[in-house]
């Protein structure tokens, strides 16, 4: 007879622990059959090395794949000889002992079995775990060995075991423990397990579970099967797909494409391990092409899909950056880089603010490859580089830009835009000089051109705000350009959303956009026949990209909701039906529970709305008290609803906190009266819209601690917290990620400061305008600053330099005010690095727990304190 888990009922509590003195005993496990473990022939001989087989060996060596597996009652972990070895619930005795089966009487075999539990963290804490056994244990916490036992006992009272301290972050905590017997084991087969209980934590801390649900976290946004790009072919039949996946711990990732069947899904072709980029579909056939650079030099290949033939275009190209398609697939056009001087010199002449780039002096020029000659021909020259737009659909001309700086007007750049006969290389000059940069493509019949740009662009025909009102040209806007007669149609001018791509499709002759729509980023076509726009309504919160078959009524849709994870469709052009096409993400995501978001809106007392929305803990109780996060970015964009972000409120949430997102006035999105607002603003109403609406929010929501309210924001929102702190006591903490302290050293030296502000701060400079400059700059006003303010910036940052976060701490330090200063070795504006990623979001999560939960103990380990 099979020995049998003894219940015992009586020692359960709901959460599966049993409390003592001390110690938290897990006791709820689950457990796997056992198994018979053959040993390996010749297993009595001895190896090169002089060692006999050890049962250490079968321990250490891995049956079954554990990675990515999250044990749940009644799952499968695998299948061995046509059996079933799953997670069965197991209590243990009063003693605290799981006990195992065991197999049939007789059995000359050693066996394993697996264990594992779920311990739950609802506060970063620190623990010791114990685990008994006097059989062999291997254990793993979230994947990492943690422990080792290699001995097995023959007497009760020299049991060993496996001690490990852990520091256990929010949130569940998979521990799995691999246990071998031999088969003459005298002892039971049985396990204990507890978690020691260390001041000042509490019992109440820890709980213990059989069920993988969870809460978003850090691992979630990073690890996993994630999509960067994907695009279908001419016509529709396939679409290639870009991976990526990161590869802990280290920093690296790996990333590849695949093209696969649309109807089936199936993988008609990898390119995985195949260092290869610039995958391109051609524009009529179901080709591909692709460039594979080694050594600094491009070779192009063409794929045919349906007859498997691979051949080079074009074969070890030096400087080779960029090539397009001609709509006859009989040429391309490519970019040859030329190098500038160098800039590595001991002394180097800075010519204008762009030249502190290292990129700048380098210049782009424009090649045409012809397939069936095989002959290329140079297309431009000089000393500006020209940048392709487009090549018309009968594939006779092609349109391309120049750029160059002039800093003597803002936007401190020009640019002149040329058509290009190919028959003869006679150019037509569209226009030169134009202030705003535009984006154009050829609409299909070849006689407009669909631009894109600032609503300020042709001379300000975008324009749609009250006289006197500088326009806010980040609200970007749409237009038609008639070749024939050079008119320009603003038929999106009154339309409030902000074009985020734009794009004319021949099969239905329709332009679809992608828009950011007051906090939505929602699709649109544009009917230029009959002059109507309309809502290509997806049922999705964020649109990230629209990806039309070039000769297809269909196109991939890649959106997501805000509180689940990016999905990709197929789209149906002439009914807008949708069909799941990769789900990559649902797999780290089947586990998680979020809470509820609901939108909050108010008015302010000058009579603007402001759009909000609220992030709820799952387990949201009205009852209780919650300490509140606020975030804006409160410049020229909204706070959009995207799932993931490198401000994940949905994680937040999940750690017990109500987070609180509004978009001030001057953001896109909303129409143009209301993006220009940002003009010269630089919080002059802004940060007053922000703490009425925090005020305000606190008042509706009784369920608030108004008392453990913190702030936050990045770049602009950076500047935003740091003049906030200026303005109101009324946050509890401040978190400023690559703030601006000072506006007229952030103006002159970050790379993007002077162009930034040449719409932020329109015809604004220091020397014009010291209300704006010194008035609105936070580092002028720091001896108002009483709230604890942690700065943070990457130690590189070249768009908000470091300076800015150091200079404010300067002041703080000497005016002894709560600061905190963190920099991120090596990293830019935003921080990218996977392990530097995981870091920066720790440091943020401690800082609020300190702050606004009174638990110091996770910032205190991520940052003792010193004797210096």
């Amino acid at each position: 007879m099979k020995k049998k888990v003894l219940l015992l009922f009586c020692f359960l509590g709901i959460s599966g622990m049993m409390h003592a003195n001390d110690k938290l005993v897990i006791s709820r496990w689950l457990t796997t059959q056992p198994q018979e473990i053959s040993l390996p022939v010749f297993h009595e001989s001895k190896n090169t090395a002089g060692k006999s087989f050890e049962m250490l060996n079968l321990l250490d060596f891995e049956q079954v794949q554990l990675k990515d597996h999250f044990p749940q009652e009644g799952k499968t972990l695998y299948t061995f000889n046509g059996r079933n070895f799953g997670w069965t619930a197991n209590t243990t005795d009063s003693n605290g002992y799981a006990l195992l089966q065991e197999g049939e009487p007789g059995t000359d075999a050693p066996q394993v079995a697996y264990m594992a539990v779920y311990i739950q963290a609802d506060r970063w804490l620190s623990t010791s775990l114990e685990i008994k056994s006097p059989h062999m244990l291997k254990v793993w916490l979230n994947g990492e060995a943690i422990g080792t036992k290699n001995t097995f006992e023959k007497e009760e009272n020299t049991i060993g075991k496996v001690s490990k301290d852990l520091k256990l972050e929010r949130g569940k905590h998979l521990l799995v423990v691999k246990t071998l017997r031999p088969a003459d084991a005298p002892l039971d087969w049985k396990v204990m397990a507890n978690l020691e209980i260390k001041e000042p934590y509490t019992i109440s801390d820890m709980d213990i579970s059989l069920s993988p649900t969870n809460r978003k976290n850090i691992s979630h946004i990073m690890d996993g099967l994630k999509i960067s790009g994907i695009q279908p072919s001419a016509d529709g039949k396939y679409y290639t797909v870009n991976y990526s996946q990161s590869l802990p711990p280290s920093d690296q990732s790996e990333r590849w494409t695949e093209v696969k069947h649309t109807e089936t899904g199936k993988i008609a072709h990898s390119f995985r391990h195949a260092r290869v980029s610039q995958l391109k579909w051609l524009p009529r056939s179901n080709k591909i092409s692709y460039v594979n650079s080694r050594n600094g030099k491009s070779t192009l290949f063409l794929h045919d899909m349906e007859s498997g033939d691979i051949r080079v275009l074009v074969e070890d190209m030096d400087n080779f950056t960029a090539y397009h398609w001609a709509p006859n697939e009989q040429f391309i056009i490519y970019s040859i880089r030329e190098e500038g001087s160098s800039i590595d010199g001991d002394v180097r002449r800075v010519m204008g603010m762009q030249d502190r780039q290292s990129h700048y002096r380098n210049r782009n020029f424009l090649y045409k490859y012809d397939l069936a000659s095989g002959l290329h021909q140079r297309l431009t020259w000089g000393n500006l580089t020209t940048s392709l737009q487009d090549i018309s659909p009968d594939s006779k001309r092609l349109v391309f830009t120049q750029s160059y700086p002039d800093y003597t007007s803002r936007p401190y750049s020009r640019q002149n835009m040329f058509m290009l006969h190919l028959d003869n290389l006679s150019l037509d000059t569209l226009w030169t000089g134009e202030s705003r940069g535009l984006s154009v493509s050829f609409s299909p019949d070849g006689n407009y051109l669909l631009a894109t740009g600032g609503p300020s662009a042709f001379d300000g025909i975008g324009e749609n705000v009250e006289e006197g009102t500088i326009p806010n040209n980040y609200d970007t806007q749409a237009y038609i350009y008639n070749l024939a007669t050079a008119e320009v149609n603003a038929f999106t001018r009154d339309f409030n959303p902000s074009v985020g791509s734009a794009r004319w499709h021949a099969p239905d002759n329709m332009i679809y956009m992608v828009t950011t729509d007051e906090d939505f980023r929602r699709a649109y076509r544009y009917d230029p026949r009959r002059n109507r726009m309309e809502l290509v309504d997806l049922g999705h919160d964020f649109v990230s990209s629209l990806s039309l078959a070039e000769n297809a009524r269909m196109a991939i849709v890649s959106a997501s909701q805000t509180n689940a994870p990016a999905k990709h469709y197929t789209l149906n052009l002439r009914n807008m039906r949708t069909t799941l096409l990769e789900d990559t993400e649902a797999e780290i995501y089947k586990h998680v529970e979020f809470g509820e978001i609901k939108n909050w809106d108010f008015n302010t007392s000058e009579g603007t709305t402001i759009k909000g929305r609220v992030y709820y803990p799952p387990d949201f109780d009205s009852e209780n008290k919650y300490p509140v996060i606020v975030y804006y970015y409160a410049g020229t964009t909204p706070v959009g609803r995207t799932f993931g972000g490198r401000y994940p409120f949905n994680l937040w949430a999940g750690s017990g906190y109500i987070v609180y997102v509004l978009q001030p006035s001057g953001a896109t999105g909303f129409g143009q009266d209301f993006s220009a607002a940002h003009v010269n603003n630089w919080g002059i109403t802004v940060a007053d819209e922000i703490i009425e609406g925090t005020q305000k929010f606190l008042e509706a929501h009784p369920y608030t601690n108004a008392e453990r309210v913190g702030c936050a924001g990045a770049s602009y929102g950076g500047f935003m917290t740091m003049l906030l702190m200026t303005r109101t006591d009324i946050f509890a903490a401040a978190i400023s990620h690559a703030g601006i302290s000072s506006i007229s050293s952030y103006w002159g030296e970050g790379y993007w400061g002077y162009g930034y502000s040449s719409e932020a701060s329109a015809d604004s400079y220091p020397w014009n305008n010291h209300d704006l400059y010194v008035g609105q700059s936070p580092l002028f006003h720091a001896d108002k600053i009483n709230t604890p303010l942690l700065l943070i910036t990457g130690d590189s940052d070249t768009n908000v330099p470091p300076g800015e976060s150091i200079q404010l701490y300067t002041a703080l330090k000497i005016l002894d005010r709560p600061v905190e200063l963190i920099k991120i070795k090596g990293e830019d504006h935003h921080i990218v690095t996977y392990g530097k990623r995981i870091k920066w979001h720790n440091i943020l999560m401690a800082w609020w727990d300190k702050h606004l939960k009174d638990q110091s103990q996770w910032w205190e380990d991520q940052f003792p304190e010193r004797n210096y």
